[in-house]
């Protein structure tokens, strides 16, 4: 089968002061999206940047418009943070240009697909976990009406990511489980997905060896910089594999497990995603590899795994969701470009037991 594999972003992995001596070479109309926290944290010098210093979580479109609405247009922007951030810089980059019109309607329309003015941007994660340093789309939220927009172009891919694992060391236990267990499904549904190649798989079965690997051992040590630049290669490597690849169907049922319980986006994705990975068994090619990177022998191997590493958390009964709302989200869960690149199409009904069985 003929394939082609694409990621046009010069990566760098920096130190803190070897990336602080980045920073300091940039000056003009720069736009720096990073929250208050991290450059306090971290003691960045801002001073001669436009700073947009809020803490955002899934950004949505009345957020998107505000901030458009409020900035000067950056000749670069820098974003320092978790996939929420990059995601805005990639809002910015496609829709600033558009920002007198409805977003909304841009999003429907993808109109911003004729944008030949984009920003510039350099992305720069905190987290260990959503690998929007290494993708061309972006995620915006209507929860208005519980829909999900996904803006995706070629030019949206960062002109450059920086890595830097001092950074993802002020996550929390919760963040660290939840962003690891997402860079681990970008890695598991890139393996199984339809366009899965031998390249990417590569790239999917490092990821799971290291994440399998680290996960718990950073879980246990949360200081440990070791531990946190393994996690962070291990969620570029998932990064790397599913940006060509995409995602499959426990992202497709993730999205409505956070737009209507405000679920993380971590864990909305992982807990379908052993449940997926049985169902989708008899289609995943390279089985014995897959196995082998997951040191295991079996798939209960797996499941004991992603039992122990989440304290049996990966039930939706932990999460607030009641069982009569499993119907409900069955409506949502599937989604086009994410549940028919799973290699078998769920029907509600499958759906339906697959949340019924993680209650």
């Amino acid at each position: 089968m003929d394939w082609v594999y694409n990621v046009p972003i010069k990566f760098h992995e920096y130190d803190l002061n070897e990336m602080k001596r980045r920073l300091n070479e940039f000056s003009g109309n720069i736009l720096f999206i990073a929250s208050k926290r991290v450059i306090n944290t971290f003691s960045f010098e801002v001073s001669n940047f436009q700073v947009l210093n809020e803490s955002i979580s899934n950004p949505d479109v009345h957020t998107v418009q505000d901030i458009l609405n409020q900035i000067k247009k950056p000749d670069l922007i820098i974003a320092i943070g978790g996939g929420s951030s990059i995601d805005l810089a990639k809002a910015i980059s496609s829709l600033y240009e558009y920002k007198n019109n409805d977003i909304l309607d841009l999003l429907k329309n993808k109109n911003y697909l004729d944008n030949t003015n984009s920003i510039p941007f350099i992305a720069v994660p905190t987290t260990a976990g959503t690998g929007s340093e290494c993708t061309k789309w972006a995620t915006i939220w209507d929860f208005d009406n519980n829909k999900k927009y996904s803006i995706d172009a070629d030019y949206l891919y960062p002109n450059e990511s920086w890595l830097v694992p001092k950074l993802t060391s002020t996550m929390d236990e919760n963040l660290t489980l939840a962003t690891g267990l997402d860079a681990l499904a970008h890695a598991m549904e890139s393996y199984w997905s339809v366009p899965s190649n031998k390249y990417t798989r590569v790239l999917a079965r490092d990821s799971i060896r290291i994440i399998k690997k680290y996960l718990p051992l950073v879980l246990s040590d949360l200081d440990n910089l070791e531990y946190r630049q393994e996690m962070l290669m291990g969620s570029f490597f998932a990064g790397l594999a599913f940006s060509n690849t995409r995602t499959t169907a426990s992202h497709s049922i993730s999205y409505p497990l956070t737009m209507m319980f405000g679920i993380n986006h971590g864990f909305a994705a992982a807990l379908t995603l052993f449940e997926v990975l049985k169902r989708n068994w008899n289609y995943i090619a390279e089985k014995d590899l897959f196995l082998d990177a997951w040191d295991a022998k079996n798939l209960e191997d797996i499941k004991k795994w992603f039992d122990e590493v989440s304290n049996n958390r990966l039930k939706l009964s932990n999460f607030g969701v009641n069982k009569e709302d499993i119907p409900n989200i069955v409506k949502l869960a599937t989604t086009s470009g994410r549940m028919d690149n799973n290699p078998i199409i769920f029907t509600e009904e499958e759906i339906e037991d697959i949340l019924n069985s993680i209650y």
